[in-house]
């Protein structure tokens, strides 16, 4: 484990990081825009051709339908309250915030028939700048952001260590690595109140809010003698005190169900990755067994 003491994330921000974000903010891409155009111009159709009323229920519908679905694949792992409650007071990157400022924790869990010596490798490297996040990286393109996976292990993008970012937006949005114990932990952090480790990032809040921080930690915790793996990965946010409901409903709306989505999607794939590996481990150690045995035998 790295100390945490080589790097400090709780430097008081200034009116330049403020600046910093402001002019770092991302603009909307014109295949979105393109693609608003049309759904309205596919709007205005059907109001034309059957009316206000069945041009309404569909739109309804359809809103609908796609809420449950980001909400029932996002929510499918969702962590259960006594793991919850694990990443309130014992997990490693509980104590990031301060008991007072922590607004929400949730989480998702998953169980892999792999060691966490065959994820943590994926795990290191997930990064914009890296591997990518392993998730939906047509859609994530889509929208803007500059993500390409790559599944291979590379062993130039193995190192992380404290005062890294975890880079999710070419502009700087993203997470500064707080502390890390290959194959156990990662812990990340991005504050409006602090300033970022790195020159180039930004510690991101959407525009209508007036402050935001949040940790995104990744757990790795070995089950099955060691040769399976319970991934945990959970975040804590704070938001100011006089922050609205309707503010931190959007917030969870327009951020939090996509985030849960693709976070689904990403710790499968890594799982998946991970699984094959450890399948070639295992098959190549009863294969090393079986010619020794042989060897002797002869």
């Amino acid at each position: 484990s790295y100390p945490m003491s080589t790097v400090n994330p709780y430097i008081p921000a200034t009116p330049l990081d403020e600046a910093h974000l402001k002019n770092q903010r991302a603009r909307v891409w014109p295949q979105v825009w393109f693609c608003v155009i049309l759904v309205a111009a596919i709007i205005a159709f059907c109001w034309v051709q059957f009316g206000w009323l069945p041009t309404v229920i569909g739109c309804v519908a359809i809103a609908l339908v796609g809420i449950v679905v980001l909400l029932g694949y996002g929510m499918a792992h969702s962590s259960p309250k006594e793991e919850i409650r694990a990443c309130e007071e014992t997990l490693p990157g509980h104590d990031i915030f301060s008991p007072e400022d922590i607004r929400i924790t949730g989480g998702q869990s998953f169980d892999f028939d792999c060691a966490p010596e065959d994820f943590y490798p994926y795990l290191a490297q997930m990064n914009l700048t890296k591997a990518g996040f392993y998730s939906f990286q047509h859609l994530e393109r889509f929208f803007g952001f500059h993500i390409c996976n790559d599944y291979t292990i590379r062993p130039e993008w193995q190192s992380v260590k404290p005062g890294d970012w975890m880079y999710y937006h070419q502009n700087g949005m993203g997470t500064g690595v707080v502390d890390v114990k290959p194959n156990e932990y990662i812990l990340t952090y991005s504050d409006t109140r602090f300033k970022p480790t790195q020159d180039l990032a930004v510690a991101w809040r959407p525009k209508w809010m007036k402050g935001f921080a949040w940790t995104w930690n990744f757990i790795l915790q070995p089950t099955n003698n060691g040769e399976g793996t319970h991934f945990v990965s959970y975040l804590q946010a704070w938001w100011p005190e006089n922050t609205s409901k309707a503010t931190i409903a959007r917030l969870a709306l327009q951020w939090g169900v996509p985030s849960n989505f693709m976070m689904h999607r990403m710790a499968a794939k890594m799982g998946k990755l991970a699984c094959k590996d450890a399948q070639l481990r295992r098959a190549n150690k009863i294969l090393e067994y079986q010619s020794s045995q042989m060897d002797r035998a002869a």
